[in-house]
């Protein structure tokens, strides 16, 4: 009987450490993966709220440039020259005093050939309407719009109308890759991938000798190609898998999306498992990393249609609005330009200009 009872007690004894090491090891598990869901998740957050800022800056540069009186001009007369001049000299002053550097521009004719490139002038006159068939909806929409479409690559191009009236001159482009977010995202011990869907390889012509991973076109020049070698055993699970891990590193996949809302590709994020605990924090405490958000993107947009300044042109309201932030010795150049601005305004036009600025440091003041 005694013996029974002891064989029992084991049993028992057994059974309860099986179901709490089992319950010890289901919670740990459990934990480890809400753990690795929340790092997922705040490095998507984190990686969105860069690329709204790369799309943003890009969207501010060609809503800008829509209304240079001197573009408009090139383009009603049809001088290639004239605008490619103007084009370079006010890219150059842009990328000198403001926080956009890395950016190329050109300008699209009303019947989307184009008119003038800031990096190589040598296309002017090639008709844009096969490779870009984001630029129909543009034309539909006769508004500034900023997305990742493939053409001859795959970059952020923002766009918007030139406008004399309700009259459509052309189109002028900000053009960014993703080169800066890649450095940007790297000194944070995350790598970024940019894939695009291999099927788009008939429309991005200079993308044909990229590196390839799975069914996909890697998009961003500076890539590292070590992680990019590792990644080769696991191309099949970027498309099923919201993140996955591969060897040391945790894999975030995020859908690429073109301006009509189709999937083009993904954004693969790769992490060192060892830096996961950096992201462990809510996005909140991330969100220092911002610089301009989502709510950028439609504000541009808005003041581009909705001109409340005094200003005759965003341009020109931009133009004076840096003089005061240029050092006294590099100060002479935008001076001149803004003189000749300034001229070409009338004696009520120039008041309301002063009257606004009054304001503006009024209200600035009150601020706490």
């Amino acid at each position: 009987m005694l013996s029974n009872y002891r064989t029992l007690f084991i049993a028992l004894f057994v059974s309860l450490f099986v179901l709490v090491f089992g319950a010890f090891v289901w919670v740990s598990l459990k934990l480890d993966t809400t753990k690795t869901e929340q790092v997922s998740d705040n490095l998507l957050a984190h990686f969105r709220l860069q690329l709204d800022q790369e799309m943003s800056n890009a969207l501010f540069i060609s809503v800008a440039l829509s209304d240079n009186k001197a573009l408009k001009d090139a383009l009603r007369e049809e001088d290639e020259e004239a605008g490619y001049q103007e084009l370079i000299e006010t890219l150059e002053k842009l990328k000198k005093y403001t926080f956009v550097k890395d950016i190329r521009t050109q300008i699209i004719t009303e019947d989307l050939d184009i008119f003038a490139r800031s990096w190589d002038n040598s296309y002017a006159g090639m008709p844009l309407e096969g490779f870009r068939a984001d630029l129909q909806r543009i034309r539909r929409l006769r508004k500034p719009k900023v997305s990742i479409d493939p053409g001859r690559l795959l970059t952020i191009k923002a766009t918007t109308p030139v406008k004399e009236g309700v009259t459509i001159l052309g189109y002028i482009e900000a053009i960014k890759t993703f080169d800066t977010i890649t450095e940007r995202l790297r000194k944070q011990g995350i790598e970024l991938l940019v894939l695009m869907d291999e099927r788009f390889l008939d429309i991005a012509t200079l993308m044909r000798e990229n590196p390839t991973l799975g069914h996909y076109v890697v998009s961003n020049r500076n890539y590292n190609r070590i992680v990019l070698e590792s990644l080769r055993p696991y191309a099949q699970k970027i498309s099923s898998n919201s993140y996955f891990f591969s060897r040391d590193r945790l894999n975030v996949v995020e859908p690429m999306r073109d301006s009509a809302g189709e999937r083009i590709g993904y954004y693969l994020l790769t992490l060192p498992k060892a830096l996961m605990s950096r992201f462990e924090e809510s996005d909140e405490r991330l969100s220092f990393f911002l610089q301009l958000s989502k709510d950028d993107l439609y504000n541009v947009v808005e003041s581009w249609e909705n001109r409340k300044g005094s200003f005759r042109s965003l341009y020109d309201r931009e133009m004076i609005r840096i003089l005061g932030s240029i050092p006294p010795q590099e100060r002479q150049m935008f001076e001149e330009e803004a003189r000749e601005i300034l001229h070409g305004y009338t004696k009520e036009e120039l008041i309301d200009v002063i009257l606004e600025k009054s304001q503006e440091r009024r209200k600035e003041g009150k601020i706490r």
